[in-house]
C-alpha cells in the first residue's frame, strides 16, 4: 500500500505524531473519574447536539461554494462534487496520516474533471491560507477586547503584527504578478524544450491555482463566506456547549465559546495521528480550565464533541470515496498525467 509506503518513508514524523498524541491522550484522561463523567454524558440533550451536527455538515456547503470559485481559473466545477470532495477529504484526515486527506481530496478533483492534481492543490494551499488569515483576525481582535489571561494581549498583537505582515507581502506579490507570470512562462518553456512538457504543465496549473492569492475571482464572494464559514464553526461550538449542562449565561457562552474555537484550531497545527487524537481533546481541555469548568465534564464534552465530528465525516466521507468508485490508495486514484 502507497500509504504504508509514505510512513516507511517518514518513519520519525511518524512515530512523533503517534507519542504526541498517546502523551496528550495520558495527561488529558489520567485522572479521569468515571462516575461524574457519566453524569455529564448522560445530562446532555442530544436535540442540540444534533443541530450542531447539521450546522457542521451544512458549513461544507458553504465551503465547497468557496472553493468552487478559487478553482474557477483552472475550471469550473460543480458545487455538489466539491461538497463530496471535502466531506472526503476530512474523512482522509480521519484515517490517513500527516493530514493526507487533503491531499485526496485534491486527487479526487482532478481525477473526477480531468484537472492537475498539482493545479487542485494549489487551490487548496490558498483555501487553507484564507482560513489562517481569518482566524489571525478572529483571535487578534477577540485577544485585545475580552482578554481573558494576561497573555491573550501579547499573542493578539504578535498575530496581528502576523497579519499586518501578510497583508504587505501580498500587495507587493500583486505588484509583481507580471514580472512572476513572466517568469513561470520561461521556465515552462525551457522544460518543454528540454522534453519535459508534463512538468511544464504541472508549473503553469501551480501558478494558476496560487494565482487567486493575489487575483482572487470574486472577492467579495469570498470574504462573506469566509466569514459566514467561522460563524457556522462558532455557532457548532456554542451549539455543543449549549447540549451539556454547563450552567453558562448567554454571554458566558458565547466568550467559552470563542476561545474553546481558538484553542482547537490552534491545536490543528500540533502533529499527531490520525482524527487529531489527542491534540483536540488537549486544547478542550486547556480552554475549558480557563473558565473553571470541572475537568470531567470538560473530558465528556472533549470526547463526545470529537466522536461527532468523526462519526460525522468518516462515514460519509467514505460513502461519497465508494460512489465516485475510488479507495484510499493515493496512487490508483491519481490520473495519468
Amino acid at each position: 500500500m502507497p500509504i504504508f509506503k509514505i510512513v516507511k518513508e517518514h518513519p520519525l514524523k511518524f512515530l512523533i505524531s503517534i507519542a504526541v498524541s498517546l502523551a496528550l491522550v495520558y495527561y488529558s484522561f489520567k485522572d479521569l473519574e468515571w462516575e461524574p463523567f457519566w453524569v455529564a454524558v448522560r445530562s446532555i440533550n442530544y436535540w442540540i447536539l444534533m443541530a450542531g451536527a447539521f450546522v457542521l455538515i451544512f458549513s461544507n456547503v458553504i465551503r465547497a461554494a468557496r472553493w468552487r470559485i478559487l478553482l474557477s481559473p483552472q475550471k469550473t466545477v460543480g458545487r455538489k462534487h466539491l461538497f463530496e470532495a471535502v466531506m472526503i477529504g476530512y474523512m482522509g484526515n480521519n484515517v490517513l496520516p500527516f493530514k493526507l486527506g487533503e491531499v485526496l481530496r485534491a486527487v479526487v478533483v482532478a481525477k473526477r474533471h480531468g484537472m492537475k492534481v498539482s493545479g487542485v492543490g494549489a487551490s487548496i494551499f490558498v483555501e487553507r491560507g484564507l482560513d489562517m488569515f481569518s482566524f489571525l483576525i478572529l483571535a487578534g481582535i477577540y485577544g485585545l477586547l475580552v482578554p481573558s489571561f494576561e497573555t491573550a494581549k501579547l499573542l493578539s498583537l504578535l498575530g496581528l503584527f502576523a497579519l499586518l505582515m501578510v497583508i504587505i507581502l501580498g500587495f507587493w506579490v500583486n505588484s509583481q504578478h507580471d514580472r512572476f507570470k513572466r517568469y513561470v512562462e520561461i521556465w515552462s518553456e525551457k522544460m518543454i524544450v528540454t522534453g519535459h512538457p508534463k512538468r511544464a504543465a504541472h508549473l503553469m496549473s501551480i501558478f494558476k491555482g496560487l494565482e487567486t492569492i493575489w487575483r482572487m475571482p470574486k472577492p467579495l464572494h469570498v470574504i462573506v463566506q469566509t466569514s459566514f464559514l467561522w460563524f457556522l464553526y462558532l455557532l457548532v461550538t456554542i451549539l455543543g456547549l449549549a447540549a451539556f449542562d454547563f450552567n453558562l449565561s448567554m454571554s458566558e457562552l458565547w466568550e467559552v465559546s470563542l476561545v474553546l474555537l481558538i484553542f482547537t484550531t490552534l491545536s490543528l497545527a500540533i502533529p499527531a495521528a490520525p482524527g487529531y487524537v489527542g491534540t483536540y481533546h488537549s486544547a478542550v481541555l486547556a480552554a475549558l480550565m480557563i473558565f473553571n469548568i470541572e475537568d470531567n465534564q470538560a473530558r465528556a464534552f472533549a470526547i463526545v464533541l470529537h466522536l461527532m465530528n468523526y462519526l460525522i465525516y468518516t462515514p460519509i466521507g467514505a460513502w461519497y470515496l465508494v460512489k465516485a468508485g475510488l479507495t484510499l490508495d493515493l496512487a490508483s486514484n491519481t490520473p495519468e498525467e
